[in-house]
Formats: C-alpha cells, sequence, structure tokens
C-alpha cells in the first residue's frame, strides 16, 4: 500500500469500528480524495464496513487512476487484459509517481 493511502488510513479513528471508517472514506472519496478513493474501493470489493460491491469498488478505483493516483492505475494496468493498454496505464503510474517524488523532494 502506498504511503498517502496508509497515511490516511492512519488518520481514521483507530477505535471506529469498519462501517465508520468505510462512512469516512466514503465522504473523503466524494470530496475528491484520490487516496480515500483508492481505500474505499479496496473496502468496497472486500467487503468490509458492508457488504461486497465490485462494481462501485471498480468505479472508484478508476475515478483515482483518473485523478492520476499513482496506486490506481497500477493496479488498473496490472488487471487490463488488453497489453496495450496495461502498458499505456503502467507508464501513467510511472509518470505519477515520479511527479509524486519530485513534489516531495521539494518539501
Amino acid at each position: 500500500m502506498l504511503l498517502a493511502a496508509l497515511a490516511l488510513a492512519l488518520a481514521l479513528p483507530a477505535c471506529a469500528d469498519a462501517d465508520d471508517r468505510r462512512r469516512s472514506l466514503q465522504q473523503r472519496a466524494e470530496g475528491g480524495e484520490p487516496a480515500a478513493m483508492f481505500l474505499l474501493a479496496h473496502m468496497l470489493a472486500d467487503g468490509e464496513g458492508g457488504p461486497p460491491d465490485a462494481a462501485a469498488a471498480q468505479a472508484w478505483l478508476a475515478r483515482a487512476a483518473e485523478l492520476d493516483y499513482p496506486e490506481a492505475l497500477q493496479e488498473l494496468a496490472l488487471s487490463e487484459p488488453d497489453k496495450q493498454r496495461a502498458d499505456a496505464l503502467m507508464r501513467a503510474a510511472a509518470h505519477a509517481l515520479a511527479h509524486r517524488a519530485h513534489a516531495a523532494a521539494k518539501h
């Protein structure tokens, strides 16, 4: 799991149950936070904090990828059956990750 998603997960209340964490991530994802979208996608896929919802999980993962979230792009690439599309997604993930590293180096 990447650092942004891990930091977000650690920021969620430790005493909250899975339902509360899922609701919190839902709010943050709806607010446009890609790390929340990524984590929410996994909670939805795994049925953590509620029933599994593969379609919603895929939609949140795709939305995070549209915002150039590297981990989402990479995950989509790894599950993409079309080799050319998978390569394009992996290149986009590498590019987004390089931007993240560059931004972090400035601080």
